[in-house]
């Protein structure tokens, strides 16, 4: 008798369970959503400054190299332990040897907690990250450029600013003895009405880290008129730098100009500020995982659901790989 292949079952559809396929259409809008805020960080950053002007460096905005290498370490730390939990559950799925089993499902939770636990060190170094940019007030908005200087000093945004933070480190005595005279020096000439701005400015930074800036340029005075962060009024050749609060002791609170500061805080925020949502997302999973585990109902049968965790958790670390030399190293 022929053999009918008409009456043969057919199977349609992709080789692969519906929830990774869901999961990845929705990485696919992840992958977007991040293109979209890298890309436009890009065209910022690459579409104004200028070597008179430039783009914030990593010092200027209080960025720690060390810091972000760290973080990144312990992100791609985590993904080996997530990876170590899945294949687990997996050795565990093909064993029929109920300790061995029990024994593989004990290494996962394990490997699932310390995920937890590296994941949640690393929002902590990006909440001391953040209290850095608050207690320097690089925030959106916040950070003075001093492209006007219409006022006088006495009415200046900036110079008030100053005056108060001068006020409270010297109420603190936080500094050390230097920059604690300077501080005074300083608030003296603010309420005196002898000093301009962008005088000011340069007190707080520092000519040395103003010039340090613009390797490109001979001298401080060969600036155009439109960079308005240093002080206008010419100098000798052989003046002395000015030496800065903030040379003398960075644990000074002080405000000083930051070019494109505001933009740089404002694509640093959202770029961070959406990954470390994404991040605080995994570990809500992983933190149901781990109650389900206290509650002996974390199993084999999880295998597939941690294999998909695990897939969302090494985007997220994909990210963060992008994001660290883009705000840190460059």
């Amino acid at each position: 008798m022929a053999h009918d292949v008409a009456h043969e079952p057919t199977h349609m559809g992709l080789p692969l369970p519906n929830g990774k396929l869901a999961l990845w259409l929705f990485l696919v809008t992840e992958i977007t959503f991040f293109a979209a805020l890298i890309g436009t960080y890009m065209l910022l950053r690459n579409g104004q400054p200028t070597m008179a002007m430039p783009w914030p460096s990593p010092t200027d905005v209080h960025l720690v190299e060390w810091i972000g290498a760290l973080n990144t370490f312990v992100l791609i730390c985590s993904s080996l332990t997530m990876v170590l939990c899945h294949w687990c559950l997996s050795e565990a799925k093909k064993t029929s040897d109920s300790a061995k089993k029990q024994a593989f499902i004990k290494k996962a939770v394990m490997y699932l907690a310390i995920t937890l636990a590296l994941g949640c060190v690393f929002l902590a170094i990006k909440a001391v990250e953040y209290k850095a940019k608050f207690d320097h007030q690089i925030l959106p908005g916040r950070i003075f450029e001093l492209k006007d200087e219409k006022n006088s000093t006495h009415n200046n945004r900036y110079v008030q600013v100053v005056k108060v933070q001068l006020e409270q480190v010297i109420k603190d005595n936080s500094v050390n003895a230097e920059a604690m005279k300077m501080c005074k020096d300083l608030l003296a000439d603010i309420e005196g009405n002898r000093i301009s701005p962008k005088e000011v400015n340069e007190r707080v930074l520092g000519t040395k880290s103003m010039k340090a800036k613009h390797p490109g340029l001979a001298n401080i005075d060969k600036l155009p008129s439109t960079y308005c962060d240093l002080p206008r009024k010419s100098k000798p050749a052989d003046a002395p730098l000015v030496k800065g609060v903030l040379e003398v002791d960075s644990h000074a609170h002080l405000s000083f100009s930051i070019p494109y500061g505001n933009l740089w805080a404002s694509v640093y925020f959202a770029m961070t500020g959406f990954h470390a949502i994404h991040v605080f997302g995994g570990l809500v999973v992983f933190g149901m995982y781990l109650i389900s585990a206290l509650m002996g109902k974390f199993g084999t049968d999880h295998e597939l659901a941690i294999e998909l965790t695990g897939l969302y958790w090494h985007f997220v670390d994909i990210v963060w790989i992008f994001l660290f030399p883009m705000l840190y190293l460059v």
